[in-house]
């Protein structure tokens, strides 16, 4: 399920790793906490976005904030029109269809929308999903944690 507002994450900080403001394409919201993709237009998207203004080609991070492009946001100011959305990454708790457990551990890990992850990459009867990064590790209460590079 796509999220409709914005989350907190759970993240293991993995050292200095590279952040990158992206325009938020027309017609589209990107929440903070949310996996954002960009197009081949170089625009930002939430993933498993359809209608966009170019190809999906990349999973860039996660939203460090909310950047609404969608021309219907009731907010005004710097969180309000194209960006930049500023894109973090690290080692994030992301929810997944199906729990992963240790034996997964260093497995790909693919996005299915902007809130949630899948170990696999094509569902059946489906198209293929864009790659978030692996799985890498679980805390000491079972939750999963997906390192973006």
């Amino acid at each position: 399920m796509a999220l409709s507002d914005d989350r907190a994450l759970d993240r293991i900080r993995c050292g200095a790793r590279p952040e990158f403001p992206l325009s938020v394409a027309a017609g589209f919201c990107v929440y903070r906490g949310a996996i954002t993709a960009v197009c081949q237009d170089g625009t930002a998207v939430p993933a498993g976005s359809t209608g966009t203004p170019s190809p999906l080609v990349a999973i860039m991070g996660i939203a460090r904030g909310r950047q609404d492009n969608s021309g219907t946001s009731q907010v005004y100011g710097d969180q309000s029109g194209p960006g930049p959305a500023w894109i973090e990454k690290d080692a994030f708790a992301l929810p997944f269809d199906t729990a992963p457990t240790w034996a997964n551990v260093g497995a790909t890990v693919y996005a299915i929308d902007d809130e949630t992850v899948s170990l696999t990459e094509t569902p059946e009867g489906g198209t293929a999903r864009l790659q978030v990064g692996t799985l890498s590790g679980l805390d000491e209460n079972g939750v999963p944690f997906v390192l973006i590079q």
